[in-house]
């Protein structure tokens, strides 16, 4: 029973961080929220230790830049929104974008410390032409900021709230 309400809890917390994400997407109409917000959510509400403000924003940050130059090295102008025709020229550039945008990410999370793998999907949401352009990047960068501004705010509530348990307020009696 512990172990469904820390649960619970758990899931409230990414919930929350999703949430603010959502909204904002909701009232600007941008894609605020996309595939990899939910790992990295995951993790905030989650992991022990829970990502540095580093490794959640330089993370998406190096998999956003890996991303776009994969995609517009290799890959520009076609999409993968549905099923590629067998041996089309589109799905082998786009084959060949997702895999530099991976080794490109993997490489710049190594030299600059920032390693979130949820960032190895911002990666290939960009460079499998999802998420293309420098205005999308800055999108997902809103949406990232979004979920670690929410993590800071739930970990000051969370913080003060711990202060008030009755533990606490039996200490300070």
């Amino acid at each position: 029973m512990r172990r469904l309400a820390a649960g619970a809890a758990e899931a409230a917390h990414a919930a929350a961080l999703v949430a603010v994400a959502g909204a904002l997407a909701w009232a600007t109409g941008r894609p605020l929220v996309f595939p990899s917000l939910g790992p990295s959510a995951y993790l905030v509400a989650v992991a022990e230790p829970r990502p540095t403000a580093r490794e959640l924003l330089g993370g998406h940050a190096v998999g956003v830049v890996a991303g776009l130059l994969a995609y517009h090295g290799l890959a520009g102008g076609a999409v993968i929104t549905g099923a590629v025709a067998a041996t089309a020229p589109a799905g082998a550039r786009l084959a060949a974008s997702a895999v530099a945008s991976v080794a490109l990410t993997t490489l710049g999370m190594a030299v600059t410390d920032t390693a979130h793998a949820p960032a190895c999907a911002t990666t290939l949401i960009v460079a499998l032409g999802l998420l293309p352009t420098p205005t999308d990047a800055a999108v997902i960068a809103a949406g990232v900021a979004a979920l670690f501004l929410a993590s800071r705010a739930t970990a000051a509530v969370g913080a003060a709230l711990a202060s008030r348990s009755p533990a606490a307020v039996d200490a300070e009696r």
